[in-house]
């Protein structure tokens, strides 16, 4: 009993894995027989096609089931393919506020949402001791300075010695440069809008202490953005500096012209991407980290062999064709093409131009192009 219990566990997980290899095995053989009946229903479709045009030609009554098919006229035309992404807004100027010293928030001297230009008060602190020090430090200033001047003019007069008009020389600069630093101390204490803007957020409450550590405010200049948006790889050599790019708000569904400003030489090792950044002037429409819809145009083709999806087909290898309507000995048959898409975009497909394939100027089979085969007699419907 007790070897049975052992073996329990080595003989669920050797069915598992034998499971497992026998799904693998049965999917291999479904896909083999799926391609093996696609190549047989080409095959039985070409007979059925070859014996119905024998009854056909020898019974008229026959001629109303031929295949009703309608054309599609081929004429090069522009291709035009885009690259869709996502990326996210950046303000060039979002800053967040600080003060220098620290201190008691005593007014809030805005609103949230409120306009703001350089250099005005946004919060007033509490810094009435720092005040008092600069007070002081201007005294100090204006003794040393007088100090220094009345041993200026004893020294002219040869009286009194070297060091003592350089100890008061020293003492007034320091005093000078103590004074200096307060005052920049005491401006930066405040904090003050760095540029024209909108106060976004205002993080202190009244009678809260601000420290340097903390923001007070945040300020952004509405106007001037930029979209950061990341890339695939294979992309790197199809876009350049200065292509026009469509932008998609997915809030307004609005559309936005903008252009690549900067592309990145680093390529992402964990999703293989690189960044590329988008010029906008957009005036009050975009926000920051706002995410918005980015279409590129990588690839653009003047004189192009387009044909709508619908008409293109693939054989049990994977490869694809389409049918071309020809006229011989004024019988109307289908005539198989082998066809290579190169780009696809909106259901729309960029076939090659080869030898022996399509040229252009050529009519295809549109709708019963599924239900006719190669070289099979086909009636083309009135009209089409």
């Amino acid at each position: 009993m007790r070897h049975s219990i052992l073996y329990l566990p080595m003989l669920l997980l050797f069915v598992a894995c034998g499971g497992n290899t026998s799904v693998d095995e049965q999917l291999v053989a479904k896909r083999a027989t799926r391609d093996s009946l696609k190549t047989e229903r080409e095959k039985l479709n070409t007979a059925i096609a070859e014996v119905e045009e024998w009854i056909v030609r020898h019974d008229p009554e026959q001629k109303r089931t031929l295949p009703m098919v309608t054309t599609f006229a081929l004429q090069p035309q522009e291709f035009v393919h885009w690259t869709e992404a996502h990326g996210s807004v950046r303000a060039d100027q979002n800053a967040l506020v600080f003060s220098a010293t620290g201190g008691t928030v005593r007014r809030i001297l805005v609103q949230q949402g409120q306009r703001v230009t350089r250099g005005q008060a946004i919060v007033d602190i509490d810094v009435d001791a720092l005040r008092q020090q600069v007070q002081q430090a201007e005294a100090s200033a204006e003794l040393a300075g007088t100090v220094f001047e009345r041993q200026a003019k004893l020294w002219e007069q040869k009286v009194g010695s070297e060091v003592q008009y350089l100890q008061a020389k020293t003492n007034r600069d320091a005093a000078n440069a103590q004074l200096a630093a307060l005052k920049d101390q005491l401006r930066n204490a405040q904090a003050i809008a760095p540029f024209d803007g909108v106060v976004d957020e205002i993080f202190p409450n009244l009678g809260d202490m601000a420290t340097p550590m903390q923001p007070v405010a945040r300020v952004v200049a509405l106007g001037n953005a930029s979209i950061e948006v990341d890339l695939s790889e294979d992309l790197l050599t199809k876009v350049k500096l200065g292509d026009p790019v469509e932008v998609v708000l997915p809030e307004t569904g609005e559309r936005v012209s903008a252009t690549i400003d900067q592309i990145g030489q680093y390529i992402n090792p964990n999703n293989r991407s690189f960044k590329v950044s988008l010029r906008m002037t957009n005036g009050s429409k975009l926000r920051p980290n706002q995410l918005a819809n980015v279409r590129i145009r990588d690839l653009d083709v003047k004189d192009a062999l387009v044909v709508p999806s619908r008409l293109v087909m693939e054989n049990s290898s994977g490869q694809s064709y389409v049918y071309v309507l020809e006229q011989q000995e004024g019988t109307a048959r289908s005539r198989k093409v082998m066809v290579k898409v190169l780009s696809a975009q909106g259901g729309e497909l960029l076939i090659e131009t080869t030898e022996g394939g399509l040229k252009g100027g050529e009519l295809l089979i549109d709708q019963g192009s599924r239900l006719v085969v190669d070289k099979q007699e086909v009636q083309v419907m009135k009209g089409a």
